[in-house]
Formats: structure tokens, C-alpha cells, sequence
């Protein structure tokens, strides 16, 4: 069982190039990662063990192009990951992320939820993998990708992988890309929405979320205008 007292690492711009933690037993750890700036490529290695729990959440406004890969090691029976990325990508940034879960023991669980916007000329791709190792039985793993692109010049691409070395576990993916739905913004405009106020609650609803995962108020307040000053 995980301590009742996370330990939360708060990082808002300025992300190490390579940070490496280590989540002792029955410890929870909470990652937290903001970024309103210039984003450089950036490498994150967890290591989660005996009932511990590993919550990564990163909210990316950032400008430029850049990398950004965290893997996670579930060490110990018991070890937990959720990790929870919200990117907004515009002009011509071209940003790739891999977020990675590695199950090297049984009973371990892990879910890895990633959403996007694309605007006007950019790119954004969610790759990474789940991978369970052999002898890894009644663990669990699933990776999520969602992006909407906004603008015809824009490109998505979600690719997600399952490495499965065992039969006794549960293991699934699901990835979307899609243009902004045209029938989806006409509903919300014949509801009395105009057409940029329509657009501005599906970038919410994709976005905004993310929220819930930091502990302090002035971050969550800095997301908002990131959000708005991006529709």
C-alpha cells in the first residue's frame, strides 16, 4: 500500500535533459511537469518498486521541436504507473513523445493516457510502448493516444506498442487521429456557440483535464491561459 504522503516533484519550464528517479517500496511519487517555453529533448527513467505507485502528469505548451521520452520500470509486485500528457502543438513545432512502460514483475499495473491539438502547421506524434516481460503474470497495461488536428497543414501520428511476453495478463492500446469533426462543431454552433467559442470547448475538453493532476493552484491557472492563448 502506498504512503499516504506522496513525495511531488515539480518541474515548470526548465525540465532536465535526463532526470532519473527511483519510487522506494510503499512510497507514491507525483511528477510534475509544465512547460509555457522553449522546449529542449528531454529522457526520464523511473524506477517503481514493491507497492510503490508512480503518477507522471505533463501539461506541454511549450514552443519549438523537440523530443521527450519517459520510460517506466515496474520493479517490484505491486508497482503502479499512471502517466497523463496534454500537448497543444502550433506554428510549425514538430514534437514527438515516447512515453514507455516496462512490466519486469507480475502484478503490476500501468495506464498511459496521451492527448493533442494540432494547429495551424505543425506536427505532433505519440509513440512509446508497453512492454511485460516473461514470467510478468497478472499485470495489466494499457496505452491511450488521442490527437485532433485543427488546421489542413497540420499532421498527427499515434503508433502505440504492446510487447507481450506472457499469457496470464491483460494488455491493450487504442489510438485515435482525426481532423476537427465538422458535423460535431455545426451541433455545438446550432446550440448558440459561434464557431471559435465551439472550437474553444473541444481544445477544453481535451486539455483541461490535465489540471487535475497538480497539487498548486498557480499551475493550474498558468494551464488556462496556455489553453486560451492557443485556440
Amino acid at each position: 500500500m502506498t504512503s499516504n504522503n506522496p513525495k511531488i516533484i515539480t518541474y515548470i519550464d526548465n525540465i532536465p535533459s535526463h532526470l532519473s528517479l527511483k519510487v522506494n517500496p510503499n512510497e507514491e511519487m507525483r511528477l510534475e511537469l509544465a512547460s509555457f517555453s522553449l522546449m529542449k529533448d528531454t529522457i526520464i527513467d523511473v524506477d517503481v518498486a514493491t507497492n510503490a505507485s508512480f503518477i507522471g502528469a505533463y501539461a506541454d505548451f511549450s514552443t519549438g521541436s523537440f523530443s521527450f521520452k519517459v520510460n517506466v520500470y515496474l520493479k517490484g509486485e505491486g508497482a503502479s504507473c499512471l502517466w497523463k500528457l496534454a500537448s497543444l502543438s502550433k506554428n510549425a513545432d514538430k514534437k514527438v513523445f515516447e512515453p514507455s512502460v516496462y512490466h519486469q514483475v507480475g502484478h503490476a499495473s500501468a495506464l498511459m493516457s496521451n492527448y493533442g491539438i494540432v494547429r495551424d502547421s505543425s506536427s505532433l506524434i505519440f509513440a512509446g510502448e508497453s512492454v511485460i516481460a516473461k514470467g510478468s503474470i497478472k499485470s495489466s497495461t494499457r496505452q491511450e493516444a488521442k490527437i485532433i488536428v485543427f488546421d489542413k497543414d497540420g499532421s498527427g501520428r499515434a503508433s502505440p506498442i504492446l510487447r507481450i511476453g506472457d499469457n496470464d495478463v491483460l494488455a491493450s492500446h487504442s489510438a485515435s487521429i482525426g481532423r476537427l469533426n465538422e458535423e460535431h462543431l455545426f451541433y455545438l454552433e446550432s446550440r448558440g456557440l459561434s464557431h471559435e467559442e465551439a472550437k474553444r470547448l473541444i481544445t477544453l475538453g481535451y486539455l483541461k483535464p490535465i489540471e487535475d493532476y497538480f497539487s498548486d493552484s498557480k499551475i493550474k491557472n498558468r494551464i488556462d491561459m496556455a489553453i486560451e492563448g492557443g485556440i
